[in-house]
């Protein structure tokens, strides 16, 4: 699986990128999955622009600051991993992980492998202007990812220089009363499990 990533000039341009569908439905799950699309591109000069839909017309949205764990309410995530050009991804390559419910709380990572992840420091964390717009049917996210922080974390430039990069989407909540598990590339594991990157789907600036 591949995901193209199209070059944009302003946020607004986003919704004629390509449209990505969290529809993988994994494990065990209380209720019927919503449904739940997105967007990336490259916004040039800023970094990569992200923004999921889903339709959910009362999601649970108990976390209200930063850091808190937004899974355990309902909430979108955007992963991103980065491989060595030529080189196979491995689980322990450099991923960033973004958790965000529909009050724009985030709950966001970096770091090589799942242990010993970092917290985003809370100058990136305003530069993404993370923000989550909640409709009656649905509600959407909205963040940056800082290409500033793309280049001196994870070696990654969207011009095709430095590192591989890999994504993947999810539509997820830990809380028994509505708990789900959706992806947009599956995800081969037993046990609920979004850290293994070796299943990301790769992507590519056209």
């Amino acid at each position: 699986m591949e995901y193209k990533i199209k070059t944009i000039s302003s946020k607004e341009e986003i919704v004629n990128c390509n449209r990505f569908e969290i529809d993988h439905v994994q494990w065990h799950h209380a209720i019927t999955p919503p449904k739940a699309c997105g967007y990336m591109g490259y916004l040039k000069g800023e970094g990569l622009y992200v923004q999921i839909c889903t339709e959910e017309h009362d999601p649970l949205a108990r976390c209200t600051e930063h850091h808190e764990m937004v899974c355990k309410d309902s909430a979108v995530e955007v992963f991103l991993a980065f491989a060595e050009k030529g080189k196979e991804l491995t689980n322990n390559d450099m991923y960033l992980n973004f958790e965000v419910n529909a009050n724009g709380a985030m709950y966001a990572k970096y770091g090589f492998g799942r242990q010993g992840r970092q917290f985003l420091s809370d100058e990136v964390y305003k530069e993404t202007g993370v923000n989550s717009v909640i409709e009656k049917d649905h509600w959407t996210m909205s963040l940056l990812i800082p290409e500033k922080f793309l280049k001196e974390v994870c070696d990654y430039l969207p011009d095709g220089s430095g590192k591989e990069i890999y994504c993947n989407f999810y539509k997820i909540s830990e809380d028994p009363a509505v708990e789900h598990y959706i992806s947009f590339s599956p995800i081969d594991s037993e046990k609920p499990n979004f850290h293994l990157p070796v299943f990301f789907a790769k992507a590519e600036v056209e």
